[in-house]
């Protein structure tokens, strides 16, 4: 039902959605075994127990050999394709990797067939036209519950992504990732905010793991006047995935590291460098807030960081992650 605004109390959710004949791939909140079970023969499947110590042991426990422990990265990409080549790199070897599906958006020519090797799959999708809400649809290639939505510009460490990872497998009903915003109030009027803040409320698509589920919900249930308006102006399908978000699950984004702008020092075009940028971005929060009809956005005092991230070890010992 094209339009309808997906409300977690609605009897369109329960009566349509959430019918037998429309049922989810996965169920975010399922309930997972007791810690307890990493430690018995019968039940430890897929489980890699952290022995007791620091770093080291940590390291050792990567699991990662299912994939419910796994995750697939989405790149959607346009005209840089040294930028995209750059990007498939610097993924080489990541733990937890499962396959890197890469949304090619430049629909007048076919994706060249020089890309580096990589231990993973690289899939390119053809689509029919360009759009940023390609990012999102759920594409059957992917076969993972956890999806990491990267831009090709983005420059992350590995440790900072299984960092946020592991953070993800935790909260997997939540966004996780990098880049944190918020919005605020001026007069009458909400805006959109880069600036450094105590809190945020938006953890911006570019970098953030989310649960597939929401890419269905994105493509199939939210307001389709959503995804024209991102169309339209070539922006905001990552402030429409944090109200929806949001909006389903009352609960805010989490920010993982110290991190606050990922963007590539040495590309040359972006979307973000356009004089108009942040007067779009304020006028989505607006047309998303009356098309919702409220404000569905919630604030966070807090991010994630590695459990000994700025913690003093005996010299014997060694952190979770070196840098993070």
């Amino acid at each position: 039902m094209p339009g309808i605004l997906v409300n977690t109390y609605s009897y369109y959710t329960w009566n349509d959605i959430m019918s037998p004949f429309n049922s989810k791939e996965y169920l975010i909140s399922s309930a997972e075994p007791p810690a307890e079970a990493e430690f018995h023969d019968d039940t430890k499947i897929g489980f890699r127990p952290i022995d007791p110590g620091s770093g080291v042991e940590f390291s050792k426990a990567l699991g990662g050999n299912r994939q419910r422990e796994q995750f697939t990265v989405v790149l959607l990409t346009y005209e840089r394709d040294a930028v995209l080549t750059g990007a498939l790199e610097r993924l080489h070897q990541l733990p937890y990797l499962n396959k890197i599906l890469v949304v090619w958006n430049n629909v007048h020519r076919e994706p060249p067939d020089t890309w580096p090797a990589l231990h993973v799959p690289v899939e390119f999708v053809r689509v029919a036209e360009n759009s940023l809400n390609n990012r999102f649809v759920p594409w059957d290639r992917i076969e993972t519950e956890a999806v990491l939505s990267l831009d090709d510009d983005i420059d992350l460490m590995q440790q900072e992504i299984v960092l946020a990872f592991r953070v993800w497998r935790e909260n997997r009903e939540r966004i996780v990732g990098f880049p944190a915003r918020h919005h605020a109030r001026f007069g009458d009027s909400m805006f959109y905010n880069s600036n450094h803040s105590c809190q945020t409320s938006m953890v911006l698509t570019g970098a953030a793991f989310v649960h597939k589920n929401y890419l269905r919900a994105y493509t199939y249930e939210m307001p389709s006047a959503i995804r024209e308006h991102v169309d339209k102006i070539r922006n905001c399908e990552d402030i429409a995935m944090n109200y929806m978000v949001s909006h389903l699950t009352r609960r805010p984004p989490i920010k993982t590291t110290s991190r606050w702008t990922l963007k590539c020092p040495t590309c040359t075009e972006s979307l973000f460098k356009e004089d108009s940028h942040f007067e779009k971005r304020h006028e989505c929060m607006r047309l998303f807030t009356e098309i919702y009809g409220y404000n569905p956005l919630r604030f966070s005092q807090f991010r994630a960081d590695s459990i000994l991230f700025k913690t003093r070890l005996p010299q014997n010992h060694q952190k979770c992650f070196k840098y993070v």
